[in-house]
């Protein structure tokens, strides 16, 4: 008989924390596996992880963010489609495609207000242009006029009116 206990206080989440962050990759992969299967009750842990100083952490945040696939890590997700690093940015497009249709109401209402961050309007053409690919999308949705406006150098000026449009129509299939 296994008298192993586990223990799920707050130590292990710190010793979880400090595995997702060494420098012995193994040990890195099943802090992550660990954190992922623990599910959002770690969410909040690994969205301070995003202000670490080291990027080896802001990138195991995200990717164990990535595999738990929560709805709850949207925000977080919406946020890393303009930082700096772009392979922080791919994990949360990856993420948000992850998500599927859950992601697309979200995205969209934050294009609105980020429709000047060309770092966003990339990851959102990247997750509607999977999305598609993945039929995650309804038959009538207008994908293709989207990420036309998502490679336009005035898509500030012009995609608003289409992603009040879409979010209209998204309304009313709910």
């Amino acid at each position: 008989m296994d008298k192993t206990v586990h223990n799920t206080g707050e130590p292990d989440k710190q010793k979880l924390i400090e595995a997702l962050c060494c420098d012995n990759e193994f040990e890195r992969i099943e802090a992550r596996k660990t954190i992922a299967a623990k599910g959002r009750v770690m969410i909040d842990v690994l969205k301070e992880l995003l202000s670490h100083p080291k990027h080896l952490c802001r990138w195991e945040a995200m990717k164990t963010l990535e595999e738990m696939a929560e709805p709850d890590s949207i925000p977080i997700f919406l946020k890393v489609l303009e930082d700096d690093r772009g392979d922080l940015r791919w994990i949360a497009a990856e993420g948000l495609i992850k998500l599927g249709r859950k992601s697309v109401e979200p995205l969209l209402k934050n294009l609105l207000d980020k429709s000047h961050s060309v770092l966003f309007l990339s990851g959102a053409h990247h997750v509607f242009y999977s999305l598609r690919e993945n039929k995650e999308l309804p038959d009538d949705f207008p994908t293709d006029k989207l990420l036309s406006f998502l490679k336009c150098a005035e898509a500030e000026k012009s995609i608003k009116p289409l992603v009040y449009e879409i979010l209209g129509s998204v309304e009313k299939q709910k």
